[in-house]
């Protein structure tokens, strides 16, 4: 009881809780021993305009398709299954630097990564977690990162093109809060750039479930946590480093792990 209670007044806990329900048969690197240059980040220029990206797969719909029949007899050989094979290493001209340099050279990483894609990006970012997940904006490209509550699984996690504009509401002043229950975390409507793609999509909303509040080092409530983290591309994925941990974003299949 004294545990969940010390959720509340601390600004770190929301990550700890998630971390700890969530992960705990994944095993986790400390990123404090990571090492990382000193970036100072600079918020976006609001005037500099970006293309949309393509939404990631989880959020496709796939057109449908006709199956054509098989033109070969049933007698030809078929090829050997790969299933449980070792993947290839990756030949890569270059390689990630300092902590996330660090989490690439775990083989299970830069197999399933690949070489890389882009320059690291320091973010000045904001983050939020949820009942179900966790919400990550990455302003570099207009994205907000969703991760589901259950990592390693296969479409876990999904980018969403974040919307929001300094005109729209912070929250929608219909919805009520959930009431506290006594001696456990407290969720809200969230609110800003999260909040508007939480109230946009049903599907997400009912996925994730309420925000979980932040507070700061004084006790006071905040609508997101802010960090100043790096962000680097792959040909498979994205590992991010929010200042506390870093994870691992997979294209092939969705999913996702930290370290």
């Amino acid at each position: 009881m004294k545990a969940a209670i010390a959720d509340i007044i601390h600004r770190s806990v929301p990550r700890l809780v998630f971390a700890v329900s969530a992960f705990a048969v994944v095993g986790l690197t400390a990123c404090g021993a990571l090492r990382f240059p000193e970036f100072t980040p600079e918020p976006p220029d609001p005037t500099l305009v970006m293309e949309s990206p393509t939404l990631a797969p989880l959020l496709l719909t796939p057109a449908a398709t006709s199956t054509p029949p098989p033109t070969s007899s049933a007698l030809d050989p078929t090829p050997t299954p790969t299933f449980g094979l070792p993947r290839p290493e990756p030949t890569c001209s270059a390689t990630p630097m300092w902590g996330l340099g660090d989490v690439w050279s775990n083989l299970e990483v830069r197999t399933r990564l690949g070489c890389l894609a882009g320059e690291q990006i320091p973010i000045a970012s904001e983050e939020l977690y949820f009942e179900g997940g966790h919400m990550v904006w990455r302003p570099d490209v207009g994205l907000i990162y969703v991760l589901f509550d259950t990592p390693w699984q296969p479409e876990g996690w999904g980018a969403f093109v974040d919307t929001f504009q300094p005109s729209d509401p912070e929250s929608d002043p219909l919805i009520a809060d959930p009431t506290p229950a006594a001696g456990v975390a407290v969720y809200m409507q969230p609110q800003g750039r999260f909040g508007k793609l939480w109230r946009e999509n049903a599907w997400l909303r009912e996925r994730l479930g309420w925000a979980q509040v932040p507070y700061d080092g004084e006790g006071a409530a905040m609508s997101s946590i802010a960090f100043n983290g790096v962000v680097q591309d792959f040909e498979h994925g994205v590992l991010l480093w929010n200042g506390d941990v870093c994870f691992v974003l997979r294209n092939d299949d969705m999913s996702w792990d930290m370290y």
